[in-house]
């Protein structure tokens, strides 16, 4: 093609066919194990205390003089702690529906898309939290963005629940200044005076970064187009209605949407659990490699099982 796309036997560009069922179970089979293998590698015994980076931050928190402002980053970093885990959770639960989603009869038309954006936003916003390699004082300060950006949340949807919510999230507000002033958090403002972000130590965060701009820094190299298709998707491009409509007016699903689906998972979990495992002090050189190994299998065999008869 005058293009340079890459065409099926039919004629048409490759995977850009109805997904059949051999097909859908091989994309489900391997998005569990890649699922498994994300769970397992960061998963701690138990007991057991994290190494690696978290343990340097440890000791440099532990160095510092006793009182409120060390409380008050320790507080920090434990919710970042604690919100990356809850977050890598929830991650894996939208993998865990994206296998089933893509078993459906009739196959999806564009919920692989939107479940596997919301894996891809989870890891690279655990990713950014767990950076191993940024400072202490950039985790703290990230951890002190992070809690009042979600206390201004909270008030935001306070406004249509009642007073007594309301009146929580004013509270929690307040805990949440009182918090990052006592771990020493320098405002940071913007040229029309509002809080934009808050610096310990000299490191500044801002309380809203752009997720497109992370996630690019975040994906592996084979995987950092993958998030503007299914950003769009998820809004609901026109031309996904278009195509997943046929002439008798049902739907149909397409093979490519499952393999873009998992490129993103794929990478997403793989550089997840990079960032993720090395910031705890985890080996997890062994199960990146089992997850390489499994993804250029499946996708050696994508073709042929994509174009096979149910």
């Amino acid at each position: 093609m005058s293009d340079g796309s890459l065409v099926g036997p039919d004629g048409g560009r490759l995977f850009c066919i109805p997904i059949n069922s051999v097909f859908a179970q091989a994309s489900s089979d391997v998005l569990r194990a890649f699922r498994e293998h994300a769970s397992r590698a960061v998963e701690l015994p138990a007991g057991a205390v994290p190494g690696g980076v978290w343990a340097n931050e440890a000791e440099a928190l532990n160095s510092m003089p006793e009182g409120p402002e060390r409380d008050a980053r320790w507080d920090l970093h434990n919710l970042l702690v604690d919100a990356c885990r809850l977050i890598w959770t929830h991650a894996l639960d939208h993998v865990r529906a994206l296998e089933y989603d893509l078993m459906m009869s009739p196959p999806p038309v564009w919920s692989p898309l939107t479940l596997c954006r919301a894996t891809l936003e989870g890891a690279a916003f655990v990713g950014y939290l767990c950076d191993p390699a940024v400072s202490v004082g950039q985790r703290i300060a990230r951890a002190a963005s992070l809690r009042v950006k979600e206390a201004q949340n909270q008030s935001g949807a306070a406004v249509m629940l009642g007073p007594e919510e309301q009146a929580a999230a004013v509270r929690d507000i307040a805990e949440a200044e009182q918090l990052v002033t006592a771990a020493g958090a320098v405002q940071q403002v913007n040229r029309r005076g509002r809080l934009a972000g808050y610096a310990v130590d000299g490191e500044s965060a801002p309380l809203d970064h752009s997720i497109s701009a992370e996630i690019r820094a975040f994906l592996p190299s084979w995987s950092t187009s993958s998030y503007p298709l299914v950003s769009g998707a998820a809004h609901g491009r026109p031309w996904m209605i278009a195509r997943g409509r046929s002439a008798d007016g049902s739907w149909t699903g397409e093979a490519a949407t499952v393999v873009a689906a998992l490129i993103t998972v794929m990478g997403a979990l793989e550089a997840g659990i990079e960032a993720w495992g090395t910031y705890l002090g985890r080996d997890v050189s062994t199960v990146l490699v089992e997850m390489e190994e499994a993804r250029m299998s499946f996708l050696s065999d994508s073709f042929g099982l994509a174009y096979r008869s149910s």
